[in-house]
C-alpha cells in the first residue's frame, strides 16, 4: 500500500464514526487501533499529521474504563471536539479543518448535507474509509461520497438560490423595470362591456346557503367590502320552499317515535308472556351457557399473542439468547458468581472473546483481559487455548455469562 500513499501530508479522522464502526457504542480502543494501523500502512503520514475530531458526547458514550484515557487525550491535544453551537456540529467542524489544511478525511460518512457547499469532497483520494475485517484487521480504501436524498435536496436548493441571485436586479434587491418603484394602487372592480378588457377580478365569494341569506350577505361583505344586490324573486321562492320542506320533515320525525313506542310496548308484553310460559326450568341451562362462554373467553385470552403497546409503537425484538435454557440453567446451578472455571477460547469479537465452559458459551470483554484493557483479545488469548476464568455476572434474559481473568476487571474491585 506504500505506492498508494496520497500526496497530502495531513489527515483529519472522524473519530466518532471510526470508533463506532461495527458497534452500537464507540470504543476508544478501536479508534486507537484504527489510527495505528493506518499509520503503519500509509508510511507518508506520521502521528503529528493526524487530527482526530470527536463529537461532544463521545466521552459520555465510551466505556467508563476509557474515560480517563480520553480526558488525557483531550488535555494533550491528541483529540479535539467542535466548539459549542458549531453549525453542522462535528461533521461541519471536520470538513472545515480539512478544507483549511487541504487534508484527507478518514471517515465512512458521506457528509451529504455538505455536498453543495464543499464539492471538493468528490476529488479523487480526498475521502478514505476503513472497516475492521474479522481475521484480517483494519482495511482502508479510497471512497466517493454517496449522493442520497439529502444530497440531492441540498444541491437542488443551492442551484435555486444561485439562479435567484443571478436574476436581473437581484444584486441590489430591486427588479428590472422602467416604471415607478411604488406598489400600484389596488385594482377596483369596474363594469365593462368588453370582458377581455376587465381588470383583475375579485376573489370568488363563499357559497350562499338559500335558507340563510343574511349570513350570505355578511360573507360577501367580508370578502371584498361590497354588498351584493338584493336576492332575486327566484331565490326568495326557493327559500320559502326550503322552509316548508323543513317543517314537513320535523312533523314526520315527531310522528315516527310514537309508532316506535307502540311497537316497543307490544314487544315487551310478548317477552313477558314468553317468560311466564317457559318458567324457571330454563335458569340452570342459562347459567351453564354463561359458564361455557366464560371458559371459551379465558382460553382465547391464554392463547392470544401479547397486546400491542398502548402508545401504538412497535417495540424492538429482544436480543437473541446466546445459549439454550437448559444449558444456561445447568451452568447457573453449578457456577455461582465469583467462582473460577476452566474454559476454551473458541472465537474472537471486536470487543472480546467467546469462551466454551462445558458446552456453555460465555463472553469475556476486553476490560476483563487486562488493566488497562488490551486493544484486541488476540494479544492476550489464543484460539483453542484453555485458561482459567472467573464468573463476574449473568444476563438471564439473554442467557449469557460474563467472565474475566482472575484478579482483573470487575473481580479486582469487588
Amino acid at each position: 500500500m506504500e505506492s498508494d500513499t496520497p500526496p497530502r501530508r495531513r489527515i483529519v479522522v472522524d473519530g466518532s464514526n471510526i470508533a463506532t464502526e461495527g458497534r452500537t457504542l464507540p470504543s476508544l480502543a478501536q479508534l486507537n487501533e484504527a489510527i495505528e494501523t493506518f499509520l503503519e500502512e500509509f508510511k507518508g503520514f506520521t502521528a503529528e499529521d493526524v487530527t482526530v475530531v470527536v463529537d461532544a458526547s463521545f466521552g459520555h458514550r465510551i466505556d467508563p474504563s476509557e474515560v480517563r484515557q480520553f480526558e488525557e487525550a483531550i488535555e494533550h491535544g491528541e483529540m479535539v471536539t467542535p466548539p459549542a453551537g458549531a453549525i453542522g456540529r462535528g461533521d461541519g467542524f471536520i470538513l472545515r479543518i480539512a478544507e483549511k489544511s487541504g487534508a484527507l478525511v478518514l471517515s465512512n460518512d458521506s457528509f451529504q448535507e455538505f455536498h453543495a457547499e464543499r464539492p471538493w469532497l468528490f476529488e479523487s483520494g480526498r475521502l478514505i474509509g476503513g472497516k475492521p475485517v474479522p481475521g484480517v484487521g483494519w482495511v482502508f480504501t479510497p471512497r466517493t461520497p454517496v449522493r442520497g436524498p439529502r444530497s440531492r435536496s441540498v444541491t437542488a436548493q443551492s442551484k435555486r438560490e444561485a439562479k435567484a441571485a443571478a436574476a436581473p436586479g437581484a444584486a441590489d434587491g430591486t427588479a428590472a423595470t422602467d416604471g415607478p418603484t411604488e406598489a400600484p394602487a389596488p385594482s377596483r372592480r369596474r363594469r365593462s362591456s368588453n370582458k377581455a378588457a376587465a381588470v383583475e377580478a375579485p376573489p370568488a365569494p363563499p357559497p350562499v346557503v338559500a335558507s340563510d341569506t343574511a349570513d350570505a350577505d355578511d360573507a360577501y361583505e367580508a370578502v371584498d367590502g361590497t354588498k351584493p344586490a338584493k336576492a332575486t324573486k327566484a331565490t326568495k321562492k326557493a327559500t320559502k320552499a326550503t322552509k316548508k320542506a323543513t317543517k314537513a320533515t320535523k312533523a314526520a320525525s315527531k310522528a315516527a317515535p310514537a309508532k316506535k313506542a307502540a311497537k316497543a310496548t307490544k314487544a315487551t308484553k310478548a317477552a313477558k308472556a314468553t317468560k311466564a310460559t317457559i318458567g324457571e326450568g330454563t335458569e340452570p341451562a342459562t347459567k351453564a351457557t354463561k359458564a361455557a362462554k366464560r371458559t371459551t373467553k379465558a382460553a382465547k385470552a391464554a392463547t392470544a399473542p401479547p397486546p400491542a403497546p398502548a402508545d401504538g409503537r412497535i417495540r424492538a425484538a429482544p436480543a437473541e439468547a446466546l445459549n439454550d435454557p437448559m444449558t444456561f440453567i445447568t451452568f447457573v446451578s453449578e457456577h455461582p458468581i465469583g467462582s473460577t472455571m476452566e474454559g476454551e477460547v473458541v472465537s474472537f469479537t471486536s470487543h472480546g472473546a467467546h469462551i466454551d465452559v462445558g458446552g456453555m458459551l460465555c463472553h469475556v470483554p476486553l476490560r476483563g483481559l487486562g488493566d488497562p484493557p488490551p486493544a484486541r483479545a488476540r494479544s492476550v488469548l489464543a484460539k483453542g487455548e484453555t485458561r482459567t476464568f472467573e464468573l463476574v455476572s449473568l444476563d438471564a434474559p439473554r442467557r449469557r455469562a460474563e467472565l474475566t481473568l482472575p484478579g482483573i476487571g470487575d473481580s479486582a474491585t469487588a
